[in-house]
């Protein structure tokens, strides 16, 4: 037997590149129309709605800093207008800084948190009533949600508490709505292709790693793929760590 096509509109954040744009397109492939939102790069976002529409979907894309509260009512009405329900939510935008605790500002802290950690909860709360009973959030957190390095400390936090929230919403959303994370590694990406280039520490994320490599996008996409698969119903509350045995 085939693949069954599933049905429905699913919000990917941060879905121009990436991470993002491999779950928007893994998603696609299944049946799936996919809006995605931009904060930058909107020749990406362009390419991936067509690489998206070349899938036999629906998609679009719309442009928004989710690190400003202040974009979000308005992005939130936008997206209504033209989907008023949606399967599912992929909060998957995010940002990183790794300064160490005296070089953190406060700028750098804020802005963190309120892209990795408010915008998915600020999401959750105005579209979680327009998710279809059967629908998912799926949140994008980090390894470094799990375990901790001198370093980095926004993107941490936020990370941390992002698996935090997964867990409350799952418990108060349900059984309408299920709600799950998924916690990479070091996964291979445009983003990082500067540090994968630094050869000693290349070698070092591959020794550290159990599965000796990084992790790529797809690995992750898949993953966000099977937990919105309304075949795993009883699935919630759960952070799925993707990251080659890193963690252990």
């Amino acid at each position: 037997m085939g693949q069954i096509k599933q049905t429905g509109t699913v919000l990917v954040t941060g879905g121009n590149r990436g991470i993002g744009k491999a779950i928007a397109l893994q998603l696609a492939g299944s049946g799936y129309d996919v809006v995605i939102t931009y904060n930058s790069g909107s020749d990406e976002a362009e390419q991936t709605v067509k690489e998206i529409q070349e899938l036999h979907v629906q998609s679009e894309a719309l442009m928004i800093d989710l690190s400003r509260k202040d974009e979000i009512p308005g992005f939130i009405t936008q997206l209504k207008e033209s989907n008023p329900s949606l399967f599912a939510i992929v909060n998957n935008a995010g940002i990183y800084t790794g300064n160490t605790l005296s070089n953190t500002t406060n700028d750098d802290w804020e802005k963190v948190i309120s892209l990795n950690l408010s915008a998915p909860f600020y999401l959750a709360r105005e579209l979680a009533s327009s998710i279809v009973e059967g629908g998912s959030i799926v949140n994008i957190s980090s390894v470094y949600g799990l375990v901790t390095d001198p370093w980095g400390y926004g993107y941490q936090a936020s990370k941390a508490g992002l698996i935090h929230i997964t867990q409350a919403l799952a418990k108060e959303l349900a059984p309408r709505v299920r709600v799950n994370c998924v916690a990479p590694g070091y996964i291979r990406t445009d983003i990082n292709k500067e540090a994968r280039e630094n050869v000693n520490f290349r070698a070092k994320v591959e020794k550290m790693t159990p599965m000796g490599r990084w992790g790529e996008v797809e690995d992750v996409a898949r993953v966000v793929e099977f937990l919105i698969n309304p075949a795993n119903s009883f699935i919630t509350g759960q952070t799925f760590v993707v990251d080659g045995g890193i963690s252990l």
